[in-house]
């Protein structure tokens, strides 16, 4: 298989025009950064047709036109291993959401009848019997020029998705599957569950399952109010305020008390926090008279 970078606009428009008249399958993957950040940041994007692997520098590119209408084109199949992440990224990125997609992590969870994801490597030994060699996950992906290792490794990330794609699809006709494998993929064509969403945040709070009645929807309210500091800053949620000191204030801040000002846990904390976190429990205070909010299943 032939290997391309693309850093241009005039190889990037040429490669996506070429793809868009002539072929119905396409390989995708992405590298982002996440460490420092709220939001991915999209370092690479690595897409591989039946004879071709590119690697696109997004650092590099200002005009994605032609890549937006290559992923959002319905007669080609977009095959993702694991998409979620990748769609996020994308999505963000270009706020738009590639369309058909084919996930060979779902795929392979439904003809192997496992509960636990297919990782990558098991699913290229398994279909492809090449055992990759996994060393640049961790790898500072927005750092250039690029190694060779690296290149590698994201071209190893596109390489062996058709052809895993295509045994699959035959598991899945063999067993008539097409029917779960359509109602499992559906949700990944759902735009906004790759969109923040401040109201539901609460419910990724470490230890949220244990609060109850009033502290649970002061925690809704802490949750939130973190988000949106995140979102703002663009920094790692747990830069902002962590999700043990959610809990201790939700637990003990439910009810009115003259404590707050004095706890250990919020002192901590810049002032620009600790005035967010006293106006967000005292704003709770004063309208608690609203409904407990339902109790998780």
């Amino acid at each position: 298989m032939k290997d391309l970078y693309i850093d241009t606009q005039e190889a990037l428009d040429e490669w996506c025009n070429t793809q868009l008249e002539s072929i119905e399958l396409l390989a995708l993957d992405t590298e982002f950064m996440r460490v420092k950040t709220y939001f991915p940041k999209l370092c690479l994007i690595q897409l591989a047709t039946e004879n071709e692997a590119v690697c696109i520098d997004p650092l590099a590119l200002d005009d994605f036109s032609s890549l937006k209408a290559l992923l959002q084109a319905p007669h080609i199949t977009k095959i993702i291993h694991s998409a979620s992440q990748d769609l996020e990224a994308i999505v963000h990125a270009f706020d738009i959401l590639p369309m058909p997609v084919f996930d060979t992590q779902i795929a392979a969870q439904i003809t192997q009848s496992v509960k636990i994801g297919m990782s990558y490597h098991d699913l290229v030994l398994h279909y492809c019997e090449v055992d990759l060699t996994r060393d640049q996950t961790r790898t500072q992906w927005d750092l250039r020029p690029l190694t060779s290792e690296q290149l590698k490794y994201a071209y190893d990330d596109v390489h062996y998705l058709i052809p895993a794609y295509k045994k699959l699809i035959q598991e899945i006709e063999a067993n008539n599957q097409h029917g779960l494998l359509k109602s499992n993929l559906a949700p990944l064509t759902e735009k906004e569950r790759y969109e923040p969403d401040p109201e539901g945040a609460w419910k990724k709070v470490k230890g949220y399952k244990r609060i109850r009645g009033s502290s649970k929807q002061l925690l809704r309210a802490l949750a939130k109010m973190r988000e949106l500091m995140a979102m703002r800053q663009n920094l790692p949620k747990r830069w902002i305020i962590k999700d043990e000191i959610l809990i201790h204030l939700a637990e003990r801040y439910a009810k009115k008390t003259p404590k707050l000002h004095e706890d250990y846990a919020i002192a901590t904390y810049n002032e620009h926090i600790q005035n967010q976190i006293y106006k967000t429990i005292e704003n709770f205070w004063d309208n608690s008279t609203h409904d407990l909010i339902e109790e998780e299943k």
